[in-house]
């Protein structure tokens, strides 16, 4: 049984009223396992299922003749989307209260800022409500035009956080996994805890940013001694930084080194086996940070180049982040 609030009337509804004879399932790797359960939903029209990966609402894939759902992620206001697509948010119905509760014996921070990866989302409340209860001041940062949602955080955007930064003494990521708490940690220089519903335990990623500060120091040091670098563009609708890689590929040029555009759908490191010192991603930015040691080349963010190429200080390192595309 989905564990997800989905409106399917209502989903039935929009199907019809769009008027396509075939529909496909876009779903993102955590809902795959109900695929088929979603289809048996969908009774009655013509349901293809992708089998591609689906990184997130930056990542779409449409036909001319077909209407894409694409589950799990909400639209990114500042993309311009094709019209034969449609978000269907599929909302958490898990509780936070047992594990904020658990986290509430242990810590207290005077002030709190909240942010939640989408799913859980309509949980935010919930938590502001228990934390205001218990006398901590509590913020909810609204973000920039890349969010939909007050506390929402992609892997690219922590603007959310960023906004009520300076209002809060901890961030508590309501959510799973360390890369979105990580992110708001650096973004923000707060500490910064992940609120596991599924586990019902938390913690805090302050020791995991630290190795991942060493990593990427060490990604610097090695971009600093190349001479031929790989500028990695995306052609996905919500990661696709053309204007970026063009001003990053004449930085380099202009240090009398050589830099060659790489454009892909999928960046993967068995299709990346060009003859550069370096890749330079402006692309999704989990590529550079997750997939890091499974490139043969070093691969560094924009910011990271700018160090390497002293147009920038080591105090100016930070996360790379997406606010807008081409």
């Amino acid at each position: 049984m989905l564990p997800y609030d989905i409106d399917f009337q209502s989903l039935r509804e929009k199907i019809s009223s769009e008027g396509f004879e075939r529909v496909l399932l876009q779903l993102p790797e955590g809902l795959k396992i109900y695929a088929t359960e979603i289809v048996d939903a969908l009774k009655g029209y013509n349901v293809y299922i992708s089998t591609k990966p689906c990184y997130g609402a930056c990542d779409i894939e449409v036909y001319p003749d077909m209407l894409t759902l694409h589950f799990g992620h909400s639209e990114i206001p500042n993309i311009k989307y094709p019209p034969n697509i449609v978000f269907v948010e599929a909302f958490s119905k898990v509780s936070f209260k047992n594990v904020v509760e658990k986290f509430l014996k242990d810590h207290s921070c005077d002030s709190a800022g909240l942010v939640a990866s989408v799913q859980h989302i309509p949980q935010i409340n919930e938590v502001r409500e228990l934390l205001e209860s218990r006398g901590i001041e509590t913020y909810v940062g609204n973000g920039d035009g890349r969010v939909k949602y007050p506390g929402q955080i992609l892997g690219c955007n922590f603007s959310t956080a960023r906004e009520v930064a300076k209002k809060v003494s901890c961030f508590l990521f309501l959510g799973t996994g360390d890369f979105h708490a990580m992110g708001v940690e650096m973004a923000t220089g707060k500490k910064t805890y992940v609120i596991d519903p599924f586990t019902q335990e938390y913690h805090e990623v302050s020791e995991k940013v630290s190795r991942f500060m060493r990593q990427r120091f060490g990604a610097i040091v090695k971009a600093e001694e190349a001479d031929k670098y790989g500028i990695i563009v995306s052609s996905k609708i919500g990661q696709r930084r053309i204007k970026l890689a063009m001003a990053l590929k004449e930085m380099i040029e202009s240090t009398g080194k050589k830099a060659y555009l790489l454009v892909s759908d999928v960046i993967i490191p068995e299709e990346l086996y060009y003859d550069v010192d370096v890749y330079v991603n402006t692309a999704c930015p989990r590529v550079t940070y997750d997939d890091y040691l499974r490139f043969p080349r070093p691969i560094i963010s924009p910011v990271e180049l700018e160090i390497a190429l002293k147009f920038k200080l080591w105090e100016n390192f930070k996360f790379d982040e997406i606010v807008e595309v081409d």
